[in-house]
């Protein structure tokens, strides 16, 4: 004959199981699906079967010049290698602000101070490649200041 404190350990034990039985089914009944911010959500269609990766290169050389009534002028030889360039894309921030777009044959581009106005600010240039993918930029810096009656231009390329 088994004691009533036997007894009650086992009728304890028996619960435990059937509730580690109870969590065990539910979690095998239970599924989660994770979503995620960095999922791609565009569609794209390949003409062929094989893809192929590539990169956007940027522009190599950038010179600019500057002056007294003089605009400034940033000048660049194209990328070599690299995705072919649908065009380029320039901004200017700071003080000064301004954004435009021109052609992949396009070696340079003119900013004055009726697109700008006075003041400074950073000039970005980037070569864009298919889809609007767009190069990493290459880096001015630009200035229109009034000297006397005249406007004074200056800037620089690191």
């Amino acid at each position: 004959v088994a004691s009533a404190e036997a007894r009650a350990m086992t009728g304890r034990q028996r619960v435990a199981a059937a509730g580690l039985l109870l969590v065990a089914a539910s979690v095998a009944l239970c599924t989660t699906t994770a979503q995620t911010d960095a999922a791609w959500s565009d569609t794209e269609v390949g003409t062929s079967s094989q893809l192929s990766a590539g990169t956007v290169a940027p522009v190599t050389q950038m010179t600019c010049t500057a002056g007294l009534l003089q605009p400034v002028t940033y000048s660049w030889t194209a990328p070599a290698g690299g995705l072919a360039r649908t065009g380029y894309r320039w901004t200017v921030t700071g003080a000064l602000s301004g954004s435009g777009t021109l052609a992949p044959t396009a070696t340079s581009v003119t900013l004055s101070t009726g697109l700008l106005g006075l003041g400074s600010g950073t000039f970005s240039l980037y070569a864009v490649g298919p889809g609007g993918w767009q190069s990493t930029a290459k880096t001015g810096t630009l200035t229109f200041a009034t000297v006397v009656l005249d406007v004074l231009s200056s800037c620089s390329v690191p």
